[in-house]
């Protein structure tokens, strides 16, 4: 049986063959009913439950092997108490299947259902994450403007230093032997004011102690 049909199990046939003596009293009889399959345990345990929620005085033991029903009866109560209380108990059991291999195939649709959904958003995700990756570089790895920022500003000062160490020094004066005699002669007459200076800074800073 598929999950997703369910066939009605039938009565077709009454074994004559293994018609027996009943066990429960001499003038009965135990009958064997054949059904068109062997019913699976969740049907058996329908099969039970409609029958066990009714009371019937002729009922005297009943039980489900290998494909049969099997029932301890007298012959004149079969049909008209018999049959019309097991296929009731049939119908329940056949209806009710029914509902619940299609209440098991609306839950596997869903789940798979779900699965689809989760098996897309895991795609799309996944899509998200691999992109940035597998995306050519065209722009080098960034670095804060900030961050460059400062050598830049240090950049001026350290090119001024630069520059007053590569600037050629003055040239020394040359030694007293090439000093001309007209340089001589200023150089001294200033040389003499600087006396003259110092000698009045000297009086004036005396008179003030």
């Amino acid at each position: 049986m598929a999950m997703d049909e369910f066939t009605d199990i039938v009565i077709v046939d009454l074994d004559v063959n293994r018609t027996t003596w009943s066990r429960v009293h001499s003038s009965m009889r135990t009958l064997y009913l054949k059904l068109d399959r062997e019913p699976n345990p969740e049907w058996t345990r329908l099969f039970y439950e409609e029958r066990n929620s009714r009371v019937e005085l002729k009922r005297h033991g009943l039980w489900i092997e290998d494909g049969y029903i099997v029932f301890d009866c007298l012959l004149i109560d079969v049909d008209d108490y018999h049959l019309p209380d097991i296929r009731q108990s049939i119908d329940y059991a056949n209806a009710r299947s029914r509902v619940l291999v299609e209440v098991r195939h609306a839950e596997a649709e869903r789940l798979r259902s779900e699965a689809r959904s989760e098996a897309h958003m895991l795609g799309a995700l996944r899509a998200s994450i691999r992109s940035p990756a597998t995306a050519p570089s065209e722009m080098p790895a960034a670095t804060p403007e900030p961050l460059a920022e400062p050598a830049k500003i240090v950049e001026p000062v350290a090119t001024a230093t630069a520059a007053a160490e590569s600037a050629p020094e003055p040239e020394s004066t040359p030694p007293d032997t090439q000093i001309e005699p007209l340089h001589v002669e200023r150089e001294e007459a200033l040389e003499a004011k600087r006396n003259d200076w110092r000698a009045r800074f000297r009086a004036a800073l005396h008179r003030n102690k």
